[in-house]
């Protein structure tokens, strides 16, 4: 069952499909606006807040993944491209772009519907332990902030999302198919980079964003763990 009253963009131009796919969300207790360009998403995402986008790759005036660029700044939500196209160079991009999955055309609106819970029940209750101290870093759950020494780090949600995993599981390294399994919202399959490509990215930004202590590591044979240099 879906969760009721979550918000969800669906940007698609062919009009009945875009009927077929917001009626049958609808009467599963979702709210769904309807863009039928990207003009249109644009601007829904500057008047109102989303739980979730579903977008279309081809749009009339523009691509998906540049429309993504574009709402990022509004929107700090989940992402699922709906494509025709099924190169492993444009589902790479588009994950790294920060889509959480991809689903193909001709799309089957109960699979839909099942990529959509999955991705609204990771999104996590606030714990009472809302911020963690960790060396001169700070994350405060609440505000999705990343600060070190009083320094704000741009992260997006669902890098502030992997980063809090770490931390309340701190204790051991987590695995590839529990943290695949928490960022994509469903099982891992032992061939889907998905998670893998979400973690490369976040290093990528840490050490852009002058982190150079704060390293997620790859544990052979284990998975992945969280550490900071002098801070055993």
């Amino acid at each position: 069952m879906a969760s009721p009253g979550k918000k969800i963009l669906l940007v698609e131009d062919d009009i009945p499909l875009s009927e077929l796919i917001a009626d049958y969300l609808r009467e599963k207790g979702l709210i769904v606006i309807n863009a039928m360009n990207g003009a249109q998403a644009i601007q829904y995402s500057h008047e109102q807040e989303f739980d979730l986008i579903v977008c279309d790759l081809m749009l009339p005036d523009t691509h998906g993944f540049k429309l993504a660029e574009r709402i990022c700044g509004d929107q700090h939500c989940p992402l699922i491209f709906l494509t025709a196209v099924s190169d492993d160079d444009t589902h790479i991009y588009g994950l790294e772009l920060g889509a959480v999955d991809f689903i193909a055309k001709p799309v089957r609106p109960p699979v839909l519907l099942a990529r959509i819970n999955a991705q609204l029940r990771k999104q996590p209750v606030v714990e009472d332990a809302a911020i963690v101290e960790l060396g001169d870093y700070k994350l405060d759950y609440r505000a999705k902030g990343l600060y070190q020494a009083g320094r704000s780090i741009a992260l997006t949600n669902q890098e502030f999302d992997i980063l809090w995993l770490f931390i309340k599981y701190s204790d051991s390294p987590i695995s590839r198919e529990f943290m695949f399994q928490q960022i994509v919202g469903r099982p891992y399959d032992g061939s889907d980079r998905a998670a893998d490509l979400k973690i490369s990215r976040l290093r990528r930004k840490l050490a852009q964003s002058g982190c150079n202590d704060l390293h997620i590591r790859t544990i052979r044979g284990r998975g992945y763990i969280l550490s900071l240099d002098n801070h055993a």
